[in-house]
């Protein structure tokens, strides 16, 4: 996938949804398959830089992994600065999309805003169709069990620990994708060597605990038990994202892999001691390996 950031963009033939994508959740996943299936254009989504005060269920970098497992051909990452929030809602239609994109295909939710004070709206969108010459598809906010998905909801309900909701309203397991890196080399010692990422401090993140995850290592998964949280056992660190990887010997320090997780399995706690946390790992193992046998096998 073409990744642009910033202005100096020119393309041809796109089919495009624009939006924020924070979540990439059900809802957002209905507009970008209306924009996958409209033929001989190319699947472009168009979304602005992200808000740091915000905490982000995906990060750029996931996001982008996102799109492109979909199978999203270019990604533009539209800066929000004196010059952009200035323009006029047709001044955006006339030189963002179509003098800069060739756009031949819009995609939007129903609540889409945008241009100078959000001004332009799906009304403004469906009045220039016929001078831009460019087809609109509005897509209704989905709902689930009657209630409208979106990111918000979804960020409470990772506050409230409700995963088995959560990977439901995504549309797919939440993850968190790093880059696993060298840690303090407990778990080697112990004979569970464990790859460590350390999230972005953006990423939203589920309550501490330990879990039940399916890790991706290149193109491959394996089961696997994470951790999420500060090791209170053997002092406090960084909040970070540690993984027991099961039936795996390889060395992937400085590999990027994906951890998706699957189920719940306890809160994050302080043990008496190393031998006493390494018994409950043990546990753990076989708690994660049966929940997962049981969904996937």
């Amino acid at each position: 996938m073409e990744i642009i950031k910033g202005l100096d963009f020119w393309m041809k033939e796109s089919s495009v949804s624009l939006g924020k994508f924070d979540g990439i959740h059900q809802g957002h996943r209905s507009l970008l398959t209306n924009v996958l299936q409209q033929e001989k254009l190319i699947p472009t989504v168009f979304t602005f830089e992200s808000n740091p005060a915000v905490s982000k269920i995906y990060t750029q970098e996931e996001k982008n992994w996102i799109l492109d497992q979909m199978g999203i051909k270019r990604e533009i990452i539209f800066p929000f600065n004196k010059e952009t929030k200035h323009m006029a809602p047709e001044e955006f239609i006339d030189e963002i999309l179509i003098k800069r994109m060739d756009v031949r295909h819009i995609c939007v939710g129903t609540d889409f805003r945008f241009g100078r004070n959000r001004e332009g709206d799906i009304h403004t969108l469906e009045r220039f169709q016929d001078k831009y010459h460019y087809r609109l598809s509005i897509i209704p906010k989905l709902t689930l069990k009657n209630e409208i998905i979106s990111s918000t909801l979804i960020r409470n309900l990772m506050d409230q620990g409700n995963l088995p909701r959560v990977n439901e309203l995504l549309g797919a397991p939440y993850f968190v994708m790093g880059e696993v890196l060298h840690g303090n080399a407990l778990g080697r010692t112990m004979n569970m060597p464990t790859a460590n990422i350390l999230p972005d401090g953006e990423k939203k993140l589920l309550p501490y605990g330990v879990y039940a995850t399916i890790i991706q290592v290149r193109d491959k998964q394996y089961f696997g038990v994470t951790n999420v949280g500060k090791k209170p056992t053997i002092g406090e660190y960084a909040v970070g994202v540690e993984t027991f990887i099961m039936d795996f010997q390889e060395n992937i320090y400085g590999e990027t892999i994906q951890v998706f997780f699957h189920d719940f399995i306890r809160e994050e706690r302080k043990f008496d001691g190393i031998e006493a946390l390494h018994q409950q790992i043990e546990k753990d193992k076989e708690t994660a390996r049966r929940l997962l046998t049981e969904r996937f096998l």
